[in-house]
């Protein structure tokens, strides 16, 4: 019987709120029975038939193949259900609805279907693995069940499956999967039971990802004279990875606390003081000077409690939406960090909104992604938690960038987020175990633009429309990304003494968002009026920003 999942609460407030989510997982019914009727747990092992550890698949003899059942289809679950064969032909490249994604654990599902007059029988599935590039070759992973009818995905014992190791799924990796019996046929014959038919093996595709890396910067919220800290202890360290891991097409997730930093001004569950602590971290990201492939996220706990911050709903955290790879600098985030599953899903969450993600539509979210595919912010395929080893209905489950219940990932976002882990990885050089090069620095393999401005000035647009500057930024490349704003740089008496371009980015929850603007404009004409500008004029702010 396939694993249900119910979802915590919804909290909305008056204004567009980041609220927090989690899935939980009902257990499998104790009582229940696979389609033949016999035990719904299946035997699944790495050994020949008789029992000794299996050699390299290319070598160990095939099993009798089995008559009268086909392979109706064959996925691969690693967070979202990606259908690699259907109807007997092998579905590649772009015609994948998601990547899969090179060591990462996985779980493989293959589906069956009986011919006209099938009898109820024990079938053993067969999976060989094999790769140029691995040392030791995976050992055969063998399912055997009773089989009496169509594989359906709503029941997991209607499938063969086996889980997979991230270690037996390299970049290179090619597999064959047999349907044997003991009164089977001759296994060098083409077959239906089989996928590649003719017994070769074909590619499955997998593509190198990356490692997300996660600082979290624990707050330390004096605003009310308490010096209170969010819970940055192990055991919360570790369901932030866990969430991370099992939303995310990474190979790994790294989350590591840095030490506190004090912050005095109010945090409210109406979005105050929000832009501002945001604008904060980003800065404090760029004095540390992390790796570019490096996200910081400042975990806060304005009241005791979650309980007491949003007990009439409440905004729970801010980002920008970082449309552009190249941005690392706006690699930032802010959230509530208590203790339990909501935090880290907010983390899932705000992180995603700086990896480009824009809100699916569900719940009232504003900034809604005009590209997102399914109606409601549904996840649109069945989804599935590596770490968990739970399912997630696409009828009923919403993607983790929505505002609703029972969260998971939809295949689309998985995929858009597949797209900016491995850019940021490949930018900063990572290796396929998603480390850098040995004696490289982080920006050692950076695409440096030369004419990249040696200085950027931040500016933040608050949710109540007014400017304040948020420090400078040491730019390794011009900006890109984000919506175009011209600058006019002013001098004493109001007179327009340079122009430049600006790059907006907003942000996700609340009104307002992120500039980003050469520090001084170009020397075109008056050298000394140039370095003189005394405020900047941005198009489409009253508000004029003195220098």
């Amino acid at each position: 019987m396939m694993r249900t999942s119910i979802g915590i609460v919804l909290l909305l407030s008056s204004v567009v709120a980041c609220t927090t989510h989690e899935t939980r997982i009902i257990s499998k019914d104790p009582n229940a029975k696979s389609p033949g009727g016999g035990d719904p747990t299946s035997e699944t092992d790495g050994t020949d038939p008789d029992g000794t550890a299996a050699a390299d698949p290319q070598q160990t003899p095939l099993s009798p193949l089995v008559e009268g059942l086909t392979i109706s289809e064959i996925a691969v679950f690693q967070g979202v259900k990606v259908s690699v064969v259907k109807s007997g032909s092998a579905i590649t490249g772009t015609k994948r609805n998601a990547p899969i994604v090179a060591n990462r654990p996985a779980l493989v599902r293959v589906y069956v279907a009986p011919d006209m007059g099938w009898a109820s029988k024990s079938v053993t599935a067969e999976l060989r693995l094999v790769s140029e590039s691995a040392t030791t070759q995976t050992p055969i992973a063998r399912d055997t069940k009773t089989i009496s009818k169509t594989s359906t995905d709503q029941d997991a014992n209607s499938t063969f499956n086996f889980e997979v190791d991230a270690a037996s799924l390299p970049a290179d990796v090619t597999f064959q999967v047999a349907l044997t019996a003991e009164d089977g046929v001759d296994p060098s014959t083409e077959s239906e039971a089989r996928f590649p038919q003719d017994g070769t093996y074909a590619s499955l595709g997998a593509k190198v990802s990356g490692t997300v890396r996660v600082v979290v910067v624990p707050v330390k919220y004096q605003a009310d004279g308490s010096g209170r800290t969010p819970d940055v202890s192990q055991a919360q360290l570790d369901r932030y990875k866990q969430t991370m891991m099992a939303r995310y097409p990474a190979a790994n997730v790294e989350v590591t606390a840095r030490a506190p930093w004090a912050w005095n001004s109010t945090i409210g569950a109406n979005g105050t003081g929000f832009s501002q602590v945001l604008s904060a971290i980003t800065q404090l990201r760029q004095q540390d000077g992390v790796s570019d492939d490096t996200y910081y996220y400042g975990a806060l706990a304005p009241a005791a409690s979650f309980s007491k911050f949003c007990s009439s709903g409440c905004v729970a955290g801010l980002s920008t939406v970082v449309d552009d790879v190249e941005t690392a600098y706006l690699r930032a985030s802010v959230g509530v960090g208590y203790t339990g599953d909501d935090s880290a899903s907010t983390m899932a969450h705000e992180v995603g909104h700086a990896h480009g993600r824009e809100h699916a539509p569900c719940g009232g979210a504003q900034g809604v992604d005009s590209g997102f595919p399914y109606a409601g912010g549904k996840i649109g395929v069945w989804g599935y938690d590596i770490l968990e080893k739970t399912f997630h209905n696409p009828s009923s489950g919403t993607d983790m960038m929505g505002y609703c219940e029972n969260v998971w990932v939809s295949d689309y976002t998985y995929s858009a987020l597949f797209d900016r882990v491995s850019a940021v990885a490949k930018s900063v050089g990572q290796t396929t175990s998603g480390k850098l090069p040995s004696g490289a620095s982080a920006n050692a393999n950076a695409n440096v633009n030369v004419n990249a401005p040696a200085k950027m000035r931040v500016a933040t647009v608050a949710e109540d429309g007014s400017l304040s500057w948020g420090g400078e930024i040491s730019a390794v490349r011009a900006p890109s990304g984000g919506e175009l704003r011209s600058v006019a740089f002013l001098g004493d008496a109001g007179e327009e003494v340079g122009t430049e371009t600006a790059h907006f980015y907003p942000y996700d929850h609340l009104p307002g968002g992120v500039l980003v603007m050469p520090r001084d404009p170009s020397a075109k004409a008056n050298l000394a009026a140039v370095k003189n500008w005394s405020a900047v004029r941005i198009q489409g702010i009253a508000q004029k920003l003195a220098r």
